[in-house]
């Protein structure tokens, strides 16, 4: 007989039925092999009850950002190539004459200062969108027209002051930064983060056996990781769901063991405060947040039905 139908005969109380039942339904749906062969590292000795991953929209901000990211891209191009006013777009308008009226003035500097201010801002507001590579993604998209521009400025004052250009090196002059690049680089920027953004979704896969729960991580072939969490260890378990979460049914388990400590900073901390100081601590600096972490690989991140298994951990811990 299976051992948890075992423990179901033996509960005496209707709850003790209904959470064995939960455990049962969840064995039901599950493939034992495949998720073997996705988790090695369990052993022998434990029995796989469920196995999940990131929901499909668990990562609906990185593609509204990517999609943010296109639209500037789009309005600059705009503004740059076409004198004409689109008919009854007020609002609209209104954008693409900023955005000309920044380009008559610097250029392609400022549409370089708009995207590094858009990844500042980002990053400033630390949510879901302000991890490490979307930030490089962003700044990658500010820095490659203020390159552009640095370069053809230096080989400019470079000629003027009786020097060699950049152009006696590579033959050829360097080309003037035209309306179309706005666009290839907007499509093609936003389709790599739409790209990436599902393969970092599917870079994480988490799984509960009956001893702990298991939270793996492969992005890119080398950020890896693998975490083994024992329900002994396990103190508390917090559900979070965001507000795309509450209508979708997804959200963030948080499995707080007794080796946690709160993320709250001091600001009393002489460290921090010495930091202040520096004139360009000011790039670094991050909004407050809430102190349950926001990563994939610390948590089961946006996981469907995140209240189903909150129960079943409970049971499994209790069983334990």
């Amino acid at each position: 007989m299976d051992s948890w139908k075992c423990r179901t005969c033996m509960g005496s109380s209707t709850l003790g039925v209904v959470m064995s039942e939960i455990i049962s339904s969840f064995r039901s749906k599950l493939d034992l092999d495949a998720v073997r062969e996705r988790f090695p590292e369990i052993s022998d000795s434990e029995t796989p009850i469920w196995h999940g991953s990131p929901a499909l929209m668990s990562m609906s901000g990185k593609y509204a950002l990517a999609g943010l990211v296109f639209v500037i891209h789009l309005v600059f191009y705009w503004a740059a190539k076409y004198d004409t006013v689109i008919e009854g777009e007020a609002n609209l308008n209104l954008v693409i004459g900023l955005a000309k009226a920044i380009i008559d003035i610097s250029g392609v500097l400022g549409f370089a200062i708009i995207m590094l201010l858009v990844a500042k801002i980002n990053h400033y507001l630390n949510t879901s969108t302000s991890g490490g590579w979307t930030t490089s993604w962003l700044l990658i998209n500010g820095l490659i027209p203020l390159l552009w521009y640095l370069t053809t400025v230096i080989n400019s004052i470079l000629i003027f002051i009786g020097y060699h250009g950049f152009d006696h090196f590579i033959g050829e002059h360097i080309p003037v930064w035209k309306d179309w690049y706005y666009l290839v680089l907007g499509v093609f920027s936003s389709i790599s983060a739409v790209a990436m953004t599902a393969h970092y979704s599917n870079a994480f896969q988490y799984a509960i056996t009956d001893r702990r729960v298991h939270i793996r991580k492969k992005f890119l072939y080398f950020d890896s990781s693998v975490v083994g969490i024992p329900f002994e260890k396990v103190e508390n378990l917090k559900v979070e769901p965001s507000i795309i979460g509450r209508i979708f049914g997804f959200g963030n388990i948080h499995v707080i063991t007794d080796g946690m400590q709160s993320n709250i900073s001091d600001d009393n901390d002489p460290v921090k405060q010495s930091s202040l100081l520096n004139p360009l601590s000011w790039i670094f600096i991050q909004r407050k947040n809430n102190p349950s972490s926001q990563d994939p690989s610390e948590c089961l991140y946006c996981i469907n039905e995140p209240m189903s298994v909150y129960a079943l951990i409970n049971e499994l811990i209790d069983n334990s």
